[in-house]
């Protein structure tokens, strides 16, 4: 009985594998997404995800994230580096206001998600008009993805 009542859990391992499976969504959602496209591909959350990491200032997880963006990006061929700039400007200029205005965690990442996608969307629409392409359709299933990305960050 002595034997285990000295023994601890690793918290490296605990952050080890929680890195570990990070990095395996990343490689298998956004295949899963191309070959099943009602997937929804959950950019709120991993901005809201992303958000937690840098107020965490855990670098390992703002690498998946980022990672996980630029995944995105390069399996739709969207415009390369647009989830970066969409995370940092919304980051930059509304985080600090939505964090101090509210003080509930729920609502701050339902309205940080809601931002997030919406200036992505308003991104990848100015994108279209400027390069003179549809870079996005402006079907119903456009508020399917905003709407299972709202709830994504409602339940995770």
């Amino acid at each position: 009985m002595q034997i285990f009542s000295g023994m601890q859990r690793d918290l490296f391992d605990k952050k080890a594998l929680t890195l570990f499976f990070l990095y395996l969504f990343i490689v298998l959602y956004p295949t899963a997404q191309t070959l099943y496209p009602l997937l929804p591909p959950m950019l709120g959350l991993a901005y809201v995800k992303w958000r937690e990491a840098v107020r965490a200032k855990s670098l390992p997880h703002i690498a998946v994230w980022m990672i996980y963006a630029l995944v995105f990006e390069t399996m739709w061929g969207l415009p390369l580096y647009g989830v970066w700039s969409v995370m940092i400007f919304t980051f930059v200029l509304f985080d600090n206001k939505i964090t101090h205005t509210l003080h509930m965690d729920p609502m701050i990442k339902v309205l940080s998600a809601i931002i997030f996608d919406l200036l992505y969307f308003s991104f990848l629409y100015g994108y279209g008009v400027l390069m003179g392409e549809k870079v996005i359709d402006t079907a119903g299933v456009l508020f399917y993805y905003f709407f299972m990305d709202i709830l994504g960050v409602m339940l995770f």
